[in-house]
């Protein structure tokens, strides 16, 4: 008994010593010992005396930090930062140099937290106090009718025609719901309800309707001629509950130098007042058809343009807006500046735009100019994912100078992307087309893009003009 004792009385003891013992040799719990958090940030030799402050915003999630914008008789090319970090964190340097090309309005440079053997690296973003001009790509509202959501007739590569010119979406399906058009209304509702055209006397051709295109609220559907003893039809709704018309019944046979099969793919280019052409390039790539369109429904002169083996069918030819000048695009020919003829004045370095880019067109919104494409996702070895790529072309008096402008600078990233996905085809059938929205005065204050792919589906973005938000 007295031994069991003496036995708990040292095991206490021990244990009261190794208790003291743990607080007197181990420091403090950190969860990270070295954390490498950027707290805050100011500009401090901002403006023309170079002593005006200014804080920065760090927006954690995606790593970037933003500055009201700059006077444009600041120092960019020394401009001083202070930085408040985590304990023991250091800035790798707090001095940046921000000098940019004249028509540059932003630059953006890397700062780096770093704090023993760890780092974390943050985006600086410095604007020059300048007009805002373009899109606000930060608040994007998409209407997409792709992936789990694609539209039920972009299957079995029975979709190979669609449009969209802010009002409707022209549908050219050969499925058992035919070519219909969808109100943007009732899609931005995500409702989806057709609108069947009248297709009495629609008929001949491989296929009577392969193709279409919408102008100033009328309709357009041509057949696809699989032969130069099939005829090349096109057909005209005034309205959507118009009945159609026959506008052009074309006897390929007769035209020289003309291919066999027309009608894969379909250029509409008609301005406000009906005038204007429309491209077919044919199957084989050896020439592009156009047509002169006149009063919105009279068809004449066809003529046979060259065309280049690397266009294959998925081609476009389209206007640039009250311009004479067009972009020409094919699966393996790189977008092209061209005039009417299809003679080429410009054409972009293949590596600078995404691969398989096609439905090329070029138009400003907000005082800013844009490209606009869709990548097409041919074969099984492409590297294309079918997707709607923006770039910001604005640099430049005039569109040649804008693309060489972008030829010649360091960054070619589109400045909004969105991906159709879908498997891969060999089939043409990629469309897109753009909209703005204007208010009472004639400002800018919407642009709505479209694109669409066969299998893929399509997508209609929405996206506010940019305002100033300092």
């Amino acid at each position: 008994m007295h031994k069991l004792k003496y036995i708990t009385f040292a095991a206490l003891v021990l244990s009261c010593c190794g208790m003291v013992a743990c607080g007197d040799s181990y420091p403090e719990s950190h969860i990270e010992p070295y954390a490498t958090d950027l707290l805050s940030i100011k500009i401090v030799n901002a403006g023309p005396g170079q002593n005006e402050t200014l804080t920065g915003k760090i927006d954690e999630e995606n790593k970037m930090v933003n500055f009201p914008r700059l006077d444009t008789a600041s120092n960019f090319s020394a401009i001083k930062i202070e930085a408040e970090v985590s304990a023991g964190a250091t800035v790798q340097k707090t001095e940046y140099d921000f000098s940019m090309d004249p028509e540059d309005t932003y630059k953006t440079l890397l700062l780096r937290v770093s704090n023993h053997h760890r780092y974390k690296d943050y985006f600086i973003k410095v604007r020059k106090h300048v007009d805002i001009y373009g899109a606000d790509f930060k608040y994007v509202k998409v209407n997409e009718f792709t992936g789990d959501r694609r539209y039920a007739d972009y299957a079995g590569s029975l979709t190979r025609g669609a449009d969209f010119d802010g009002t409707h979406v022209l549908v050219v399906t050969r499925s058992a719901t035919r070519p219909h058009l969808l109100k943007v209304s009732d899609l931005q509702a995500d409702k989806r309800i057709p609108i069947p055209l009248d297709l009495t006397d629609v008929s001949g051709g491989t296929f009577p309707y392969n193709t279409g295109a919408l102008a100033n609220g009328h309709i357009y559907l041509a057949s696809l001629s699989g032969g130069k003893a099939s005829p090349l039809k096109i057909y005209y709704w005034d309205t959507p509950t118009s009945k159609p018309e026959v506008i052009a019944n074309i006897n390929i046979a007769s035209i020289p130098g003309a291919g066999a099969r027309h009608g894969d793919n379909m250029s509409l280019n008609i301005d406000k007042y009906g005038n204007g052409f429309i491209f077919f390039g044919d199957n084989l790539s050896t020439e592009i058809l156009r047509l002169t369109v006149t009063g919105h429904k009279t068809i004449n002169n066809p003529t046979v343009l060259s065309s280049n083996p690397n266009m294959t069918t998925s081609m476009s030819m389209y206007r640039i807006e009250d311009t004479s000048q067009y972009l020409l695009a094919g699966l393996r020919f790189p977008i092209a500046l061209t005039d009417e003829t299809g003679s080429v004045k410009y054409q972009l370095k293949q590596s600078h735009i995404a691969e398989e880019s096609i439905a090329a067109r070029i138009f400003t919104f907000n005082k800013a100019r844009y490209l606009m494409t869709c990548t097409v996702g041919f074969g099984g070895s492409t590297k294309a994912t079918p997707t709607l790529n923006l770039y910001d072309i604005t640099k430049g008096r005039t569109v040649q100078e804008a693309l060489e402008k972008f030829d010649a600078g360091n960054n070619h990233n589109p400045v909004y992307s969105f991906i159709l996905g879908g498997a891969f085809v060999t089939a043409p059938g990629v469309n897109t087309n753009y909209y703005i929205e204007r208010d009472a005065n004639g400002n800018d204050q919407k642009l709505y893009l479209f694109a669409s792919r066969i299998n893929s589906g399509f997508v209609i973005c929405e996206l506010p003009a940019a305002v100033d938000e300092d």
